[in-house]
């Protein structure tokens, strides 16, 4: 068996033949070599099969392999990290697009931060189906980068959630410490958690450089309503009651699970009462609203706001 390479970049995809190849081919230019690209094809209908054993066969580091029937994209993704061999991991998603310098770069701030650190957290730019840029995420001030790499649990997780850092779910983690937090929540309540319960089990380091990550906005990527979001996240269970609000008990779940002493754990379960819950609680009152149609006991509209 050959040595695993040091960094396994997961690229989960469903019919994304559109953006797929740029997006592989800015894995393919990174400028650290030692690393594994898997494209996991759920069942795609257009060229992505093509496009993805093209690859394997043009580059030893590629691989595809593919679902012969749509697990949902959640499951896809976890379904990544589970098969990672190697002690660092990062999903790259098949519509977004890594700067050459991104994994070097990742993997540099890790090794800086020594073990106590979990994730590197890339800062974020926005752009539009041609490339242009659009905007960008709040996050290269240092009171965040401060915060996400501060000494305590509960600090670290009230970052998180107060400024919704999500992309740290896009940046390069330690493996065992992905694994050991729970990995995907399949569940459209659970874009927060993983984020979440990596502040939970060490420091998060934002990577200085402004758009490592390029992050494509486009009326193609899931969600938009909340059938279509369900759908892609696990299409067994097209309906879901409470898919937003439920959060709230996802992340109590993540601190009930994370290696705290007691006291530290009531101070992080007052952090998400404080940091999320009560700020969101329109999510928790349109839950309530939208619970029989939710349930299926009445006509959805086409789309819900």
């Amino acid at each position: 068996m050959t040595a695993a390479p040091r960094v396994t970049i997961g690229v989960p995809v469903h019919d994304g033949e559109r953006y797929l190849p740029q997006a592989l081919a800015a894995l393919e230019h990174q400028d650290l070599g030692d690393f594994a690209v898997v494209v996991a094809d759920n069942a795609s209908t257009d060229g992505t099969q093509e496009i993805g054993r093209a690859a394997a066969a043009r580059d030893p580091r590629f691989t595809y392999v593919r679902h012969e029937v749509n697990i949902g994209g959640g499951h896809n993704a976890e379904w990544l990290l589970d098969h990672a061999r190697s002690p660092l991991f990062a999903w790259a998603y098949h519509d977004d697009l890594r700067d050459p310098a991104w994994l070097r770069r990742s993997v540099e701030v890790l090794d800086d931060a020594g073990a106590a650190a979990v994730c590197a957290v890339p800062r974020v730019v926005l752009v539009d189906t041609e490339d242009r840029e659009v905007g960008e995420h709040h996050d290269g001030d240092a009171a965040l980068a401060g915060g996400l790499a501060g000494a305590s649990p509960h600090a670290r997780l009230g970052t998180v959630l107060r400024r919704m850092v999500g992309q740290v779910g896009f940046g390069l983690m330690r493996t065992a410490a992905a694994r050991a937090a729970g990995g995907v929540r399949v569940s459209t309540a659970g874009e927060m958690v993983l984020p979440a319960a990596l502040a939970l089990a060490g420091r998060l380091e934002v990577v200085p450089e402004r758009g490592l990550l390029r992050i494509r906005t486009h009326d193609q990527r899931h969600g938009g309503d909340r059938a279509t979001e369900a759908a892609w996240v696990d299409p067994s269970r097209p309906r879901t009651v409470f898919p937003y609000s439920r959060s709230t008990f996802l992340l109590l779940q993540a601190v009930g699970a994370a290696p705290l002493d007691r006291a530290e754990r009531v101070r992080c379960a007052a952090t998400v009462l404080a940091r999320w819950t009560a700020p969101g609680w329109r999510s928790i009152v349109g839950d309530v609203a939208r619970l029989p149609r939710d349930a299926g006991l009445v006509g959805a509209r086409r789309r819900v706001a």
